[in-house]
């Protein structure tokens, strides 16, 4: 048997093994489902043995599909290796990437390594994206993005993942926001179990960070009651300021808080560890290699573990930025 299978045609054969269905395939490689059945079709010819199976209203792949995968998973990362050697012969041009990040990394630690990695690679051009997990995971699968940064929890790769390399950034710290007139206000060290009773302001359900309150507040022996959510920390705060509710935010985040707020720190340490993804090979492109040394070093200076308890100190003066 030889191949002469196009890589579009592995590309989908991939899709399904990760989505599960044909349709779910076609969606995410932009193309039809008629398309994704004829590519499939032509793929099984050329392999000469059947690559799929039917399992109920789902296709699922054979033995011989799974090692199929397998070795494209190999030619995918071996293609992007590939790519950032020729672009490091190009005379020094490092061409171009585009990077995503939740939102509040995007102004605290991928705008500054963007600055960073340009003075040092002036011909380096950055384009930034607001994505969450795993939306964004999927955009960095099909090359429409070259760097994701995000936060440990449900949707993340795991280590072993074929698809991706994840690069530890750091740990960011949680602090707990309160009404100025709430009596942890005053003290210098909230106790979770101690606000079983008390009403919380979340972000959007089942996110990161909702996972992470939960997780918190379970530990410490209670469901939290979150009455009010949202996307945006500046609206979290201000639900916070109208005396709402409480809320954990991080202490990377970089907020201004107004003079009716305070954040104090927390007895027991909740924390989510934040990491950069790239594709499985990608990482020696020059313009992804270049921004991941400048990413490293700004999310080292932001994700500062022992800063917790001077930037709550900090906050608690009027005007104090979070």
């Amino acid at each position: 048997m030889t191949f002469t299978t196009s890589l579009p045609r592995l590309h989908l054969l991939v899709a399904l093994h990760e989505r599960g269905t044909l349709q779910a395939a076609a969606s995410v490689l932009h193309i039809s489902t008629s398309a994704a059945s004829q590519q499939l079709a032509t793929l099984t010819a050329e392999a000469g043995v059947r690559l799929t199976e039917a399992d109920g209203r789902r296709l699922k792949l054979t033995d011989a599909g799974k090692i199929l995968v397998e070795h494209a998973y190999a030619v995918f990362a071996q293609l992007e290796r590939a790519q950032g050697d020729v672009q490091a012969a190009a005379d020094g041009e490092l061409g171009k990437l585009t990077v995503g990040a939740f939102p509040s990394a995007i102004a605290t630690v991928l705008i500054p390594a963007v600055r960073l990695a340009r003075e040092r690679h002036p011909r380096l051009r950055v384009d930034v994206r607001e994505v969450e997990i795993p939306a964004g995971l999927d955009r960095l699968s099909t090359g429409d993005l070259d760097v994701v940064v995000g936060v440990e929890g449900v949707g993340a790769p795991s280590p072993d993942d074929h698809r991706y390399v994840r690069l530890p950034l750091g740990v960011d710290d949680f602090l707990l926001a309160v009404p100025v007139d709430h009596p942890v206000a005053d003290g210098s060290v909230a106790v979770l179990s101690q606000l079983a009773d008390q009403e919380w302001v979340g972000t959007i359900e089942g996110d990161a960070c909702d996972q992470l309150l939960h997780g918190a507040c379970l530990a410490a022996g209670f469901r939290p009651a979150v009455r009010h959510r949202a996307a945006d920390w500046t609206a979290i705060l201000a639900l916070v300021e109208a005396g709402l509710g409480l809320a954990l935010v991080p202490s990377s985040a970089r907020l201004p808080v107004s003079a009716s707020v305070r954040v104090v720190p927390i007895a027991q340490r909740i924390s989510r560890h934040v990491y950069a993804a790239v594709r499985r090979g990608g990482a020696t492109h020059p313009a992804v290699a270049a921004y991941l040394t400048a990413l490293e070093q700004v999310a080292g200076e932001v994700l500062d573990e022992s800063a917790v308890p001077d930037t709550a100190a900090r906050l608690h003066g009027q005007g104090a930025v979070l």
